[in-house]
């Protein structure tokens, strides 16, 4: 895979933004192992999944932390990873507007400069946690350019997980509460809150993105991915959901993400 950082400065956040950016490459492993990968055809665009950290972390996250880019290599798409800092990647109240950022301004911005595909079935996003959340929350926002969401571990009931127990509100960023959200309990019946915004487009008849979610059974996060899944499945609305065993953890990210790659087309 080709590694490029990019730095470039955003109107939506008016400053500067970092992203990290894998683009399928001939590799070393392709040389000795005598694969022939046409990986230069003139106007071949790649299917790309946009893959955002959880909270505390940023774009460097997944590709020091995982093996995606060997993942991204063998399934053969580009990888988009931005920094939204502790945001939850919407538009905070106080701070930077990352819903419109992550979902409208950086892939019409990387489509110029990278071989990316515009198309939406072969436009995906996914993330850990925090990026769990901000992935139902873009995508839903924009179901016309994404036609895959996935979470690891995702923050999908964040109306309880800011009004939860003292344990669970400590692991929480200290900003969320007035700077992202104005306030915990203002989330509930918002559009932050997803089975809200999902309802909505439901409702309205949108074409909903194809959607996939998984969770540790011994997470502290697993109540939230239940009561998201339940809100979902009575709204009738079809999404894959797998449980496995493990904790809120990089050694239980780097394996299941590989789950959500084959769940991709």
């Amino acid at each position: 895979m080709a590694h490029i950082d990019c730095n470039f400065y955003s109107d939506s956040l008016q400053k500067n933004a970092h992203v990290i950016v894998f683009i399928p490459s001939m590799s070393a492993d392709d040389f000795l192992e005598d694969r022939q990968v046409s990986y230069y055809e003139e106007g071949k665009k790649y299917p790309v999944l946009y893959l955002l950290h959880g909270s505390y972390g940023d774009c460097m996250d997944w590709s020091l932390r995982s093996s995606i880019e060997r993942y991204a290599q063998d399934k053969e798409i580009a990888v988009v990873m931005p920094s939204a800092e502790n945001s939850a990647y919407i538009n905070m109240v106080w701070g930077e507007n990352y819903l419109t950022y992550i979902g409208k301004e950086l892939p019409d911005f990387l489509r110029k400069i990278f071989p990316l595909s515009s198309v939406r079935d072969e436009n995906y996003i996914a993330g850990l946690s925090m990026g769990g959340y901000g992935a139902f929350r873009v995508a839903l926002e924009y179901p016309e350019t994404f036609g895959y969401i996935a979470s690891l571990s995702g923050g999908l009931d964040m109306p309880a997980l800011q009004n939860g127990t003292e344990a669970h509100s400590k692991k929480m960023p200290l900003n969320y509460k007035e700077a992202v959200f104005d306030g915990g309990d203002k989330i509930a019946g918002s559009r932050n809150d997803l089975p809200v915004l999902l309802k909505e487009k439901k409702s309205a008849e949108i074409c909903l993105p194809k959607m996939y979610m998984n969770c540790g059974t011994e997470d502290f996060i697993y109540p939230a991915n239940e009561a998201f899944y339940k809100a979902a499945c009575q709204m009738g609305v079809e999404i894959t959901y797998e449980r496995f065993q493990g904790v809120h953890c990089w050694d239980y990210w780097d394996a299941h993400i590989k789950d959500v790659l084959n769940w991709l087309p």
